[in-house]
Protein backbone atom coordinates (compact mmCIF):
# COMPACT_ATOMS: atom_id res chain seq x y z
CA UNK A 1 0.00 0.00 0.00
CA UNK A 2 2.95 2.73 0.64
CA UNK A 3 4.12 1.53 -2.62
CA UNK A 4 1.32 2.91 -4.18
CA UNK A 5 0.73 5.71 -1.97
CA UNK A 6 4.73 6.29 -2.94
CA UNK A 7 4.28 6.37 -6.52
CA UNK A 8 1.25 7.98 -6.63
CA UNK A 9 3.29 11.13 -4.69
CA UNK A 10 6.08 10.56 -7.28
CA UNK A 11 4.03 10.77 -10.26
CA UNK A 12 2.17 13.68 -8.93
CA UNK A 13 5.22 15.88 -8.28
CA UNK A 14 6.32 14.92 -11.62
CA UNK A 15 3.38 16.46 -13.47
CA UNK A 16 3.58 19.33 -10.86
CA UNK A 17 7.18 19.90 -12.16
CA UNK A 18 6.31 19.63 -16.05
CA UNK A 19 2.73 21.89 -15.50
CA UNK A 20 5.29 24.63 -13.64
CA UNK A 21 7.95 24.44 -16.34
CA UNK A 22 5.93 24.53 -19.41
CA UNK A 23 5.07 28.19 -19.53
CA UNK A 24 8.67 29.57 -19.27
CA UNK A 25 9.55 26.73 -22.05
CA UNK A 26 7.02 28.26 -23.86
CA UNK A 27 7.80 31.68 -23.23
CA UNK A 28 11.53 31.07 -24.46
CA UNK A 29 10.35 28.83 -27.21
CA UNK A 30 7.99 32.56 -28.43
CA UNK A 31 10.89 34.65 -27.38
CA UNK A 32 13.34 32.73 -30.11
CA UNK A 33 10.46 32.94 -32.65
CA UNK A 34 10.20 36.59 -32.36
CA UNK A 35 14.37 37.12 -32.67
CA UNK A 36 14.19 35.24 -35.76
CA UNK A 37 10.82 37.26 -37.49
CA UNK A 38 12.79 40.85 -36.36
CA UNK A 39 16.35 39.18 -37.80
CA UNK A 40 14.03 38.78 -41.19
CA UNK A 41 12.40 41.68 -40.74
CA UNK A 42 15.66 43.73 -40.29
CA UNK A 43 17.04 42.06 -43.32
CA UNK A 44 14.38 42.79 -45.70
CA UNK A 45 14.62 46.27 -44.95
CA UNK A 46 18.11 46.32 -45.44
CA UNK A 47 17.43 45.10 -48.52
CA UNK A 48 15.01 47.61 -49.58
CA UNK A 49 17.16 50.68 -48.23
CA UNK A 50 20.19 49.29 -50.27
CA UNK A 51 17.50 48.90 -53.34
CA UNK A 52 16.34 52.52 -52.84
CA UNK A 53 20.01 53.72 -52.76
CA UNK A 54 20.46 52.11 -56.18
CA UNK A 55 17.53 53.60 -57.69
CA UNK A 56 18.21 56.81 -56.42
CA UNK A 57 21.56 56.48 -57.78
CA UNK A 58 20.15 55.47 -60.87
CA UNK A 59 18.30 58.76 -60.86
CA UNK A 60 20.62 60.87 -60.04
CA UNK A 61 22.60 59.59 -62.87
CA UNK A 62 20.08 60.13 -65.51
CA UNK A 63 19.15 63.13 -64.27
CA UNK A 64 22.97 64.62 -64.92
CA UNK A 65 23.02 62.60 -68.33
CA UNK A 66 19.74 64.73 -69.25
CA UNK A 67 21.80 67.91 -67.88
CA UNK A 68 24.77 66.90 -70.24
CA UNK A 69 22.66 66.11 -73.27
CA UNK A 70 20.98 69.46 -72.78
CA UNK A 71 24.13 71.52 -72.66
CA UNK A 72 25.00 69.32 -76.00
CA UNK A 73 21.90 70.59 -77.33
CA UNK A 74 22.47 74.28 -76.20
CA UNK A 75 25.61 74.37 -77.77
CA UNK A 76 27.66 74.48 -74.67
CA UNK A 77 29.07 71.44 -75.16
CA UNK A 78 30.65 69.38 -77.83
CA UNK A 79 29.99 65.73 -79.16
CA UNK A 80 33.72 64.57 -77.59
CA UNK A 81 32.75 66.59 -74.27
CA UNK A 82 29.40 64.91 -74.12
CA UNK A 83 30.84 61.58 -74.47
CA UNK A 84 33.38 62.04 -72.18
CA UNK A 85 31.38 63.45 -69.41
CA UNK A 86 29.05 60.50 -69.94
CA UNK A 87 31.51 58.39 -70.02
CA UNK A 88 33.31 59.70 -66.81
CA UNK A 89 29.46 59.32 -65.17
CA UNK A 90 28.97 56.05 -66.07
CA UNK A 91 32.24 54.98 -64.40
Amino acid sequence: MINFLVIGVCIFLLLAVIYIAAKPIGMGIEARRNIKDDKNNSDTENINELENDEVIKKNGLSEEIIKLNELKNKGILTEEEYLKAKQKLLG
